[in-house]
């Protein structure tokens, strides 16, 4: 999941960084260029065990898994995406408030 790109739009001070990497028939392909941002590459850890040499049937057994996690996700998500929202504005709201309230800034500034 992209749960850690999130961190970015809580929190002013982080930022997000990747190092480039393209899929080339279903192989990684390491660019080693630091980029910023988040770079979406669906499953890559799967591919990257092909990288380090996994038996394929380990890997095999994983997309297994992983497509089974990932129908549970989809439902998850559809089901509680309202609620989730909700919650995920309101908490953005709170985590600027806090700042505000800990900032040097002064009443008219703000």
């Amino acid at each position: 999941m992209e749960r850690l790109s999130e961190l970015a739009s809580m929190y002013p001070n982080v930022k997000i960084l990747h190092f480039h990497v393209e899929v080339k028939n279903n192989r990684l392909d390491f660019k080693f260029q630091l980029k910023d941002g988040h770079q979406h590459v669906p499953h890559y850890g799967l591919l990257l065990a092909g990288v380090a040499g996994l038996p394929n049937e380990v890997i095999d057994s994983a997309r297994n898994i992983t497509g089974k996690i990932t129908q549970k996700e989809i439902k998850r998500v559809e089901t509680n995406w309202g609620q989730y929202q909700s919650l995920q504005m309101t908490y953005r709201v709170a985590q600027r408030l806090i700042c505000l309230r800990f900032s040097n800034q002064d009443e008219d500034d703000i």
